[in-house]
């Protein structure tokens, strides 16, 4: 139910306190957002699309979205990145 935009915002936000310049890029319905250095290398695809969703039908059409993260590097950095990920995404974990 969260825009796309402020899901790339947390996500860019997450790389960045990991040290990471990301860089966005927009094909369509999906974005892939990347970053690297240091022996480290982060790849994250979000799709998004709109649509309704069982039970929340009074809403209308909702934005939906996908992430798909790809990431090389230290064991350390895995759980630095997935830790931040949660963090910084928690408004829609919740």
């Amino acid at each position: 139910m969260i825009s796309p935009r402020y899901l790339i915002q947390d996500i860019t936000r997450a790389l960045s306190k990991l040290g990471l310049r990301p860089s966005v890029a927009k094909e369509g319905r999906s974005w892939s957002i990347e970053g690297s250095g240091e022996g480290r290398h982060v790849n994250i695809v979000l799709m998004s699309y709109e649509r309704v969703v069982p039970g929340l039908e009074v809403l209308g059409p909702i934005p939906v979205s996908q992430v798909r993260v790809v990431a090389k590097g230290p064991e350390e950095f895995i759980s630095a990145l997935r830790y931040r990920l949660e963090v910084e995404l928690l408004r829609c974990l919740g």
